[in-house]
């Protein structure tokens, strides 16, 4: 497939994503005459919102800047009072004019996050004529809707199915085969269901064998593509009431103690695949650290929010076969800590790193409270932590949120994000507040070696609107808008950081993409304090 090809199919994917995560946004609103409010008003205010319609604040000052993100409302907000302005653009007149069609299929969301547990069921008929129904009503709406709206709804039905389909390794064992099985289309009424869409929309040969073509083969490819954002499709199937009714759902764990807002190993899987890349200047700056001289080394390692130890395996595997440390373990031996919140993650940690036969230790932390941790290390196995590389890796933005504990009066941000905490709108300065004051938290333990941080961020919707299939952008904050998560620009990243005492040196530090489209950074801090 030539490079031109690639990108435009790459742009479809993005904008996949985009209505895989905002469909249930604009349904909601459809369904609570916001919509028709601003057909009719054109330009209003968040608070002529708040006052017409009673909804949590929070929730719905994130619905209305990703409106804005897919250019359908000129946003302007005073980085004073967070006062924001809405002016209704042409191109939101006219999409906006066909929300009803995102609340028909909002009515099928709820069964969209059981495909991969039911891709391999014997009884799955019902659900398997549901998709093939959700098909034929998509596919009549063609020829009457924008574009944009036509790749938003055919990310709902190709999305679930391709995350379905790679979670039971089903997608490299037709890639190997070149076709859809046939036994398995015989046998399983949602590969059938699937197989038959993807015929129609070309990923599949309509020659009887369902033979993969170049197109179909580009899309399985990237499946793992579509998990992050399918993987919160428990959350957005309760889009309405989080916006105008009781959000609990956000925070609701089943019997086990498990999310049910967001399907969690989906996340994982998901994620998998597209940290590879950002792991390459990881290695870089640690195989650096550690082929310094001996003496002025850390003495280990330790990752906060070490989930499932995976990261934490590869760096010691790094240091080991790569650097001058690892030349020299018998007398300078690496020591390993794994911090996290979530007990299933810390056993999780210590199987894999017992596994590969790495001496670690294990504790229970909280990425907020870092003076608790320094506590708890020292008494539990006498190591300072202080002494240690402290990396992690995309949880700064996911903090449990509290009030900032200093004044903010005088404060103001230039950021243009909507944040909520429980349903209640934060204001973007006392954010940025809570920001300053968490990273200040961690600054007397990384005066010596630093703090690696993997971060993910957010664009201005503007740029958003600009970029439509050339960033995951609204995906992004709608997923973490929605789930009391804080990704911020990375510009308000940076100066949060360097307001806190924490500094970074140009070659200790990547974005990426390499461009104003960047979402993602990479930052070894150190303390300035």
């Amino acid at each position: 497939m030539d490079k031109k090809l690639a990108g435009k199919l790459r742009g479809e994917l993005f904008r996949h994503l985009d209505g895989i995560s905002i469909t249930s946004t604009i349904a909601s609103l459809h369904n609570n005459n916001v919509i028709n409010f601003i057909l009719d008003k054109k330009s209003f205010t968040i608070e002529d919102i708040f006052n017409k319609f009673p909804s949590n604040h929070g929730y719905m000052n994130v619905a209305l800047r990703l409106l804005s993100a897919q250019g359908w409302l000129q946003r302007s907000i005073d980085e004073r009072d967070n006062n924001i302005d809405y002016i209704l653009t042409e191109s939101g007149e006219l999409t906006l004019r066909f929300s009803y069609v995102y609340a028909d299929l909002f009515e099928n969301m709820h069964d969209l996050t059981a495909y991969r547990y039911k891709l391999l069921s014997t009884h799955s008929t019902n659900m398997a004529d549901k998709y093939t129904q959700l098909s034929q009503k998509i596919a009549s709406y063609y020829g009457e809707i924008p574009q944009q709206i036509q790749y938003h709804i055919q990310g709902i039905l190709i999305g679930p199915a391709l995350v379905a389909l790679g979670m039971n390794d089903k997608i490299s064992e037709y890639l190997d085969a070149g076709e859809f099985s046939q036994s398995d289309r015989e046998e399983y009424s949602l590969i059938h269901a699937f197989a038959t869409y993807f015929s129609e929309i070309s990923f599949l040969s309509n020659d009887g064998k369902y033979t993969i073509t170049e197109l179909g083969k580009f899309y399985f490819q990237r499946a793992s593509a579509y998990g992050v954002t399918v993987s919160y499709l428990p959350m957005f199937s309760h889009q309405e009431e989080i916006i105008f009714g009781n959000p609990h759902h956000i925070w609701k764990r089943d019997e086990t103690g498990a999310e049910t807002h967001v399907d969690r190993t989906m996340n994982v899987w998901g994620s998998g695949g597209a940290h590879s890349t950002y792991f390459n200047k990881i290695d870089e700056i640690v195989v650096n650290i550690f082929n310094q001289p001996l003496e002025t080394q850390p003495i280990g390692i330790a990752d906060m929010g070490c989930g499932d130890g995976t990261l934490l395996k590869h760096l010691y595997n790094l240091v080991k076969n790569n650097t001058l440390r690892g030349e020299n373990l018998d007398a300078h031996p690496l020591l390993i800590v794994g911090a996290d919140f979530n007990q299933a993650a810390r056993v999780a940690s210590g199987k894999t790193l017992t596994e590969a036969r790495i001496n670690h230790h294990i504790l229970h932390a909280d990425i907020s409270h870092p003076d608790k941790y320094a506590v708890e290390l020292m008494s539990q196995f006498n190591i300072d932590l202080g002494d240690l590389l402290n990396v992690r890796s995309f949880l700064d933005h996911n903090r449990i949120y509290s009030s900032p504990k200093m004044s903010y009066a005088n404060r103001s941000s230039k950021s243009n994000g909507s944040y909520a905490y429980r349903g209640r709108k934060i204001p973007n300065f006392e954010l940025k507040q809570n920001l300053v004051e968490h990273l200040h938290a961690w600054c007397p333990y990384v005066k010596k070696f630093g703090l690696l941080v993997l971060e993910l961020h957010s664009l201005p919707p503007h740029i958003t609107s600009e970029n439509l299939g050339r960033t995951t952008a609204t995906a992004y904050e709608s997923t973490h808008g929605y789930s009391d998560q804080y990704i911020v620009e990375i510009t308000t990243f940076l100066n949060a950081a360097a307001e806190a005492g924490l500094i970074t040196e140009e070659k200790n530090s990547a974005h990426y993409p390499n461009s104003d489209l960047a979402t993602i950074s990479i930052n070894l801090f150190k303390s300035n304090s």
